[in-house]
């Protein structure tokens, strides 16, 4: 089969059409059985809309090109401008407090965040930039946008990363801010809810000057939190944002001869206090981080380059480009990389070195999956296993079998490597699929690590249609799956949050 025909042959560019409101629950056809003590809701975030008629001239659409640049559902602007938009006004008035339906935040979920006022804490959306949007988390109506000035004024900068970090033993939500300027630097901060008083307590753990950069993620562990810096720089320090008015095309060109910093600081000294490198990599999310000893472990889904970025057009993800067999995705999938960084009460000198020396302690490379193990968007059982020694990753995967489609199944990967050091894994395919994000949720009974279900909203091309599937996390088997009626579809999204009820 041909590669046109294998992309006409199901409908894959349902997942990036305008997705309409729908207010009214609507009742799915339920294949297998849901596990009685699956009881909860499943957030999803994602574009809502790629096409927006002219309000002077219906007939006159506009597109949006980028995956990223679809708009959220409440909202009127191209979020290929999103990140300029809040770039600017944090800049000229730090005032993202406006209509709550003026601003596209729709990357991220979270209910770790204490509410700025000390009320009680609600669902709120994060993007990579310095705004947030809480919404009711029954209607999904949009409340309030707010930004971390709310929280301390030190945390005025336009930038900060959609993923947070949440210890659910010390209350903390961990993130950082970034200001651009002449010696652009990252505020890494705590936030945390006073138990006298009810109101939020904002500590700034750091304050480290380097160079503008687009970091989606970061790692932490009981005693440390990373911060890395890989290689998606803006160049004139974040100025040309505001020239170019897109955020892509504000990067500094890709340069392999550049190192990935990884910056340490100690959480309960609050203080930067270890810098190691490794040769450049790029990377949009952590896995999972914990202390070993005196060293940390970390977990990356990890890119060769930063290509990614610029390969993930709708008209490419869709099949829709005009020469699309001579257009495929052409980038290196991510994989599983594990670092050590060795010794850090013997490298505390390396936090005074300025970037760019030569004598930084070098990040040990533990370990890296094979290409065929590639994986992206990856969850762990978090509830029970983050921040200590894991043994399974899930996350969505390319077979290789349609150079037009970034991930077609889920995958399971044993990081306890075999004695021909190759790595265990399970995998979910199902032809004309393609699955979202997974997420974990644990089983109420469960003692082993893998005792759970894996959940994923899933788009069947061959059925014009969007499902739920559950599958058995251990056997990785499909227990379950709910399906929407012929012609309702999900679009593909980004990120997703289980709730109990």
């Amino acid at each position: 089969m041909s590669s046109a025909q294998e992309r006409d042959s199901w409908p894959y560019s349902r997942g990036f059409q305008n997705c309409p409101e729908t207010c009214d629950p609507a009742t799915l056809k339920v294949h297998g059985k849901i596990p009685k003590w699956l009881e909860g809701v499943l957030y999803r975030t994602g574009p809502g809309t790629y096409k927006i008629p002219s309000k002077k001239n219906p007939e006159i659409v506009f597109s949006f090109d980028h995956w990223f640049d679809g708009l959220g559902q409440d909202i009127c602007e191209n979020i290929f401008q999103k990140f300029f938009t809040v770039f600017q006004a944090s800049i000229s008035s730090n005032n993202p407090e406006d209509d709550p339906n003026s601003r596209n935040v729709n990357v991220t979920l979270t209910t770790a965040l204490p509410h700025p006022e000390g009320n009680s804490t609600t669902l709120v959306l994060g993007t990579d930039a310095n705004s947030l949007k809480s919404i009711d988390p029954i209607t999904l109506e949009p409340i309030q946008n707010f930004s971390f000035k709310k929280f301390h004024l030190a945390l005025s900068g336009p930038m900060a990363p959609a993923h947070y970090q949440y210890d659910a033993e010390t209350g903390e939500y961990i993130s950082f801010v970034s200001n651009p300027g002449a010696i652009p630097e990252y505020n890494i901060f705590s936030i945390k809810t006073d138990e006298e008083t009810g109101k939020p307590i904002t500590t700034i753990l750091a304050t480290i000057p380097l160079k503008l950069a687009y970091i989606h993620s970061f790692s932490m562990t009981k005693k440390y939190i990373i911060f890395i810096l890989w290689q998606c720089d803006f160049a004139m320090n974040g100025a040309k944002i505001l020239w170019e008015r897109n955020m892509i095309r504000s990067f500094v060109p890709w340069d392999p001869n550049q190192k990935t910093h990884f910056y340490v600081i100690d959480r309960n000294l609050k203080k930067h206090v270890a810098t190691y490198t490794f040769p450049t990599f790029y990377c949009f999310h952590t896995i999972n981080a914990y202390d070993e000893g005196d060293d940390i472990i970390i977990d990356l889904s990890q890119y060769k380059d930063n290509s990614v970025i610029f390969q993930l057009t709708v008209n490419r993800l869709s099949g829709s480009e005009t020469n699309a067999d001579k257009l495929p995705l052409q980038f290196d999938q991510s994989r599983v990389h594990r670092y050590k960084l060795c010794n850090i009460s013997k490298n505390l000198d390396s936090a005074d070195l300025k970037y760019g020396s030569d004598n930084f302690p070098n990040a040990e490379l533990v370990f890296a999956t094979s290409e065929d193990l590639n994986i992206e968007l990856p969850v762990v059982n978090f509830s029970r296993y983050y921040m200590k020694k894991y043994r399974y990753v899930y996350g969505i995967s390319y077979s290789g079998s349609n150079p037009h489609i970034a991930f077609d199944r889920l995958i399971k990967i044993d990081l306890h490597r075999t004695e021909n050091d190759s790595f265990n894994h399970k995998i979910w395919q199902q032809f004309g699929c393609i699955p979202s994000e997974p997420i974990f949720v644990p089983s109420p009974s469960g003692v082993e690590e893998d005792d759970g279900v894996i959940t994923s909203v899933v788009l069947d091309g061959t059925k014009n249609t969007s499902f739920l599937l559950i599958l058995d996390a251990k056997s990785f088997k499909e227990i379950a799956r709910a399906e929407m009626e012929h012609g309702k579809v999900v679009p593909y999204g980004f990120h997703g949050l289980w709730n109990k009820l």
